[in-house]
């Protein structure tokens, strides 16, 4: 299996320093390139990037900034362009961990029509690049000891499911910044539309894309990244311009995709703004809650069939401990 990573990033050379830096670590000996897409900085990115010491293959492309320019034009001009079977898409503020690509491999061996999402710890102060090489930022944030830093979308998974498609609308968890696709699911949903400009909607629409031609979407929580403390923070989340960037492209992907959502059209915007629940959350009184521990690999295929016998039961709140490190289980 070969992967490409596609880094899309503008004036950002401190960050994305880092980010290459922890893609020297990875555990798996599968094939990986980096392709950075540089989408016009002016702070002398090549330069950074190519002599950052480096253990795989590095490709450095360069976009001219112009009105065409925005963030899915600069992914499909990665993405277009990688050798690996599945692109892999990181923003250039994302470390990954050490075991990131055989996580990967573990979930495309088990199914390769797939989209995997990982998650995000949001960490509150700057990393040092010896912490990077050391791996010490690897130890010092972990899921299990720092649940303070979790993204927002945990909370939505503690709430509904880390079985996304348990939600009515899967595809809308689709983040391009930390993501991996088969190439040929890329080539077959045509890529981002790079009419969407500014921040916000190109990554949750190719989601719908891909969605709609049958590729399941998979989160996978053991496939999280730590997203490096910077000033911007999740800009869209705060910053005026790009909130209106935001409900601009909101309205063009439902002119674009009238069907997606089934509601009356008063609750589109604010559902995809997060003011409306996903109608999933709203759980009746009497669901019947069933525990189960899984503790021998030797009856995965049992625990399967089990677990598909009471989705057909309705009202049921099914929790699995799974206590086996090295099944497929979750995916």
């Amino acid at each position: 299996m070969t992967f490409s990573f596609v880094i899309p990033t503008y004036n950002n050379t401190t960050l994305l320093f880092n980010t290459l830096l922890a893609l020297n670590r990875q555990t798996e000996k599968e094939s990986y390139e980096v392709i950075v897409v540089d989408d016009g900085s002016t702070d002398g990115t090549r330069d950074h990037v190519m002599h950052i010491p480096r253990h795989y293959n590095l490709r450095y492309l360069y976009l001219e900034r112009d009105e065409r320019s925005c963030r899915a034009r600069t992914r499909n001009h990665g993405w277009t362009q990688a050798a690996g079977e599945i692109v892999v898409f990181i923003d250039s503020d994302i470390l990954i961990r050490p075991d990131y690509l055989a996580e990967l491999c573990r979930c495309f061996a088990c199914n390769e029509r797939i989209a995997v999402i990982g998650n995000r710890l949001m960490l509150s102060a700057p990393v040092a690049p010896e912490e990077v090489t050391s791996g010490a930022v690897f130890h010092t944030y972990r899921y299990n000891k720092n649940s303070n830093l979790r993204e927002f979308r945990y909370r939505l998974y503690d709430v509904i499911s880390y079985n996304i498609n348990t939600q009515v609308y899967p595809w809308t968890q689709f983040y391009s910044c930390n993501a991996a696709v088969p190439k040929r699911f890329l080539e077959l949903a045509g890529g981002f539309d790079e009419n969407f400009k500014g921040w916000g909607m190109e990554d949750v629409e190719l989601g719908y894309a891909l969605y709609s031609r049958g590729v399941n979407i998979v989160i996978d929580h053991k496939l999280e990244v730590l997203h490096q403390y910077h000033e911007r923070g999740e800009a869209g989340r705060s910053d005026r311009p790009a909130q209106i960037d935001y409900e601009r492209n909101i309205n063009y992907f439902l002119k674009k995709h009238p069907e997606a959502l089934q509601m009356p059209d008063e609750y589109k915007v604010p559902f995809f703004k997060g003011e409306l629940a996903d109608d999933s959350i709203f759980r009746e009184d009497d669901n019947r809650y069933i525990g189960i521990d899984f503790r021998d690999k030797g009856k995965t295929a049992q625990m399967k069939k089990l677990l598909l016998a009471t989705t057909e039961r309705k009202k049921t709140i099914l929790v699995v401990n799974d206590y086996v490190e090295e099944g497929d289980l979750d995916i």
